[in-house]
């Protein structure tokens, strides 16, 4: 977080700095382009946020979907929270998953909205949602795959798929240890079978 605050105070002293009387073209460009650098160094600072607390931008924007359903969010919200310029390709990502994104609207400032909250319980377990969970770590991998599958249980021959290691009830623990609220059997054997977890919570 220091990084991100101090970025942003540059660019703010930069722009306080700026004479405001007869401000010339080339002025203004040099101050803009100061600013510029500075917000870049702001958006890397999210990504590296995002990923120690969340992990890819995409993981991110879903979670930001599915804790706004049927609401209408802006792009300017979306860059934020993805922390990537192409944050609109994770976006086309999501829906080759099944998730029902809308584009309200056209040009660059239209919103965008999730109309189901959840995936179809076949969706969810599928091979497809299996295979396309991504990430650079099995706990990324993990807790994107659960995300999208939530609030459906993921078997152990699923988790150590996503997770591409044997050790992945460690990943699990890890990610409990986090905050992340994944249930087992033992917390709802009702709904859980043995050896099975599940997202219960979408906050962490």
């Amino acid at each position: 977080m220091e990084k991100l605050e101090q970025s942003l105070k540059n660019a703010l002293a930069i722009v306080q700095n700026t004479q405001r009387e007869n401000l010339r073209p080339v002025d203004w460009l040099d101050t803009a382009a100061k600013v510029g650098v500075c917000l870049a160094e702001s958006r890397d600072a999210l990504a590296e946020v995002r990923q120690d607390v969340i992990g890819g931008a995409r993981t991110a924007l879903l979670l930001y979907f599915r804790s706004h359903p049927g609401k209408e969010v802006s792009p300017q919200e979306l860059e934020g929270v993805a922390a990537i310029r192409a944050w609109a390709r994770r976006i086309r990502e999501l829906r080759t998953f099944g998730w029902e994104i809308d584009t309200l609207g056209s040009g660059a400032e239209a919103p965008y909205r999730l109309n189901a909250p959840q995936l179809e319980e076949s969706v969810a377990s599928s091979e497809a949602t299996v295979e396309s969970v991504g990430g650079t770590s099995p706990a990324e991998r993990l807790i994107e795959y659960l995300l999208h599958i939530s609030p459906w249980p993921a078997s152990p021959q699923q988790l150590e798929r996503v997770a591409k290691t044997p050790t992945w009830r460690q990943e699990v623990r890890q990610l409990i240890d986090q905050g992340w609220l994944i249930q087992s059997h033992d917390d709802s054997p009702e709904d859980i079978p043995p050896g099975h977890f599940r997202l219960a919570n979408l906050e962490a």
